[in-house]
């Protein structure tokens, strides 16, 4: 029970860890209006699919990945330009978070969303 509990508490930490420093990081001047994020998500809560959307017309091209609150990854979409689409219908229902990252591996965004069944 308490090695269950240990596990628990540990990963709850480290995804806080994890989902605060991406929220403070702030890329150097890419030519966008400083502190505006580049992807709008949509809806939220969702329940069957959800929407990513890049803003600012962005051509570049980025990898979403998708984290469970526990930390492990639920899925990796490469290649990720303009509008893409989510199926949640392999997801359970509760909160988790996601990963914009560049072509170099480097964390542009990060953010959470929330799934009702």
């Amino acid at each position: 029970m308490w090695k269950t509990f240990t596990l628990l508490l540990t990963c709850f930490m480290l995804l806080t860890t994890l989902v605060t420093r991406a929220q403070t990081y702030k890329p150097a001047s890419s030519g966008t209006d400083g502190g505006s994020k580049i992807v709008k998500l949509y809806p939220n809560p969702a329940s069957s699919r959800i929407n990513f959307e890049l803003q600012h017309n962005n051509e570049q091209v980025y990898d979403l990945i998708v984290f469970n609150f526990l930390g492990k990854m639920v899925s990796q979409i490469k290649n990720v330009s303009n509008k893409t689409t989510v199926e949640l219908d392999g997801y359970y229902s509760g909160l988790y978070i996601f990963q914009l990252r560049d072509r170099q591996g480097t964390l542009v965004e990060s953010g959470k969303f929330n799934v009702v069944k």
